[in-house]
């Protein structure tokens, strides 16, 4: 039989399977040179795969035998392994200590008055770092500075953290626990937890009220092999968000921040202005922060995150001799919203007659009709993204921020 297959012509899909395979396996037993091995001019497609594959053992042998004193394949897949492990500690340690450092070079604005709007949340982080709760969940639109208020205090704390971002499997969750039992666990943004109900319960049992909780395994998966069924839980998980989402386990989700401490931070668009100001304290900073809040002003909410990013364009067009309040102004037209963009198209960002506006719409085939195009207007005068200038029923003057010219001019060209 193994003869017929040796003289039997193979396809260019087996082949292709069994170099895959031979890969596979030299990937298992030379992980740190297998992609420095020619196994594809080594493979012959006469042999079967078991000859190719004892073809190589044996070269590998030979080509590695120094690396690995002489020892058997298995023994050498062992040391491997060893060395591999060896060196993702190392630069797991490496990644610990450099988050460390950055923590603690991090510089905090220290003010009354700043420091009053995050009140709610110092005082829930503040109970957790001295042990009097084991949850915080900080719920709040983006770029309000929530997170960075977290690390303040758990830095000025020094809490000891583990800050996991972007996702987190129900499976992974448990390991996750027992490799940092005794720290803070800082959830940012994933909210995919709070859906699903393995990891509800596990958080649940994770944040019961007794100082050692008992955790034990929800799934039996291949990722859990080396833990054990159940541990004592020491540690304490804050969770930072925007939006959780769709709840299908809403009772459950309800249930568990009853554990902890709740914070749902809201912020007007005046507290925001107020807290940029706060934040600027050199003159430079002073005058793009009045500049950003001007040229926001009758387009979006304004946030955190609008001033550091116009800060870093500020000293990037000094440094390169350019005009800072036209890099931002730019940096601020490019990162408009759809509705703004669809509307700057159209009107130029100059005012127009409500009337020419709801042309343009029908013209472009933004809407299909004049009754869409009056409650497409309507609906952006609500939420301000569209503003009138004037006080006509009808045919009223809008644009999408302050006209360039007066009211008056407008007013009477149209007529």
């Amino acid at each position: 039989m193994e003869e017929q297959e040796t003289t039997r012509k193979k396809s260019d899909a087996q082949v292709e399977k069994e170099i895959k395979k031979i890969e596979a396996f030299l990937k298992a037993v030379i992980p740190e040179h297998w992609d420095t091995y020619d196994y594809k001019s080594k493979y012959d497609s006469t042999l079967t795969y078991v000859e190719n594959k004892n073809r190589i053992t044996e070269d590998i042998k030979k080509l590695y035998s120094n690396d690995y004193k002489g020892a058997t394949l298995k023994e050498q897949a062992e040391y491997a392994k060893a060395q591999q492990e060896r060196l993702l500690e190392e630069q797991k340690q490496k990644v610990v200590a450099e988050v460390e450092r950055y923590n603690k070079s991090i510089a905090f604005v220290e003010s009354k008055e700043l420091d009053a709007y995050f009140e709610p949340v110092d005082r829930a982080l503040i109970k957790l770092c001295k042990g009097y709760s084991h949850l915080v969940f900080v719920k709040g639109r983006g770029g309000v500075g929530k997170s960075r208020r977290i690390r303040h205090i758990l830095t000025k704390h020094k809490e000891a953290f583990y800050e996991v971002t972007g996702d987190v499997t129900e499976a992974y969750l448990y390991r996750l626990f027992y490799e940092n039992n005794g720290k803070t666990i800082w959830f940012k943004d994933v909210t995919r937890l709070l859906r699903g109900l393995n990891s509800i319960i596990l958080l649940k049992a994770a944040c019961e009220t007794e100082d050692k909780r008992l955790l034990t395994k929800c799934s039996y998966s291949k990722q859990q092999d080396d833990l054990p069924d159940m541990f004592i839980w020491k540690g304490k998980i804050v969770f930072d968000y925007n939006e959780v989402g769709p709840l299908q386990l809403k009772e459950d989700f309800e249930a568990l921040i009853t554990r902890g401490d709740y914070i749902q931070l809201a912020f007007s668009e005046k507290d925001i202005h107020a807290m940029m100001r706060q934040i600027a304290q050199k003159n430079w900073q002073k005058e793009v922060t009045e500049f950003l809040i001007k040229q926001y002003e009758g387009t979006e909410v304004l946030n955190l995150r609008h001033q550091w990013k116009a800060f870093q364009t500020y000293n990037y067009a000094k440094k390169e001799g350019k005009d800072w309040k036209a890099e931002v102004e730019h940096e601020i037209h490019s990162s408009i919203s759809d509705t703004y963009a669809k509307l700057y198209t159209l009107t130029g960002g100059l005012a127009i007659r409500a009337a020419e506006l709801k042309r343009l719409l029908l013209q472009n085939q933004i809407v299909g009709s004049l009754t869409t195009a009056n409650r497409r207007i309507n609906d952006w005068l609500a939420m301000g993204e569209l503003h009138r200038w004037s006080t006509e029923k009808i045919n009223f003057i809008v644009s999408i921020r302050q006209p360039p010219q007066s009211i008056a001019e407008i007013s009477e060209k149209s007529q």
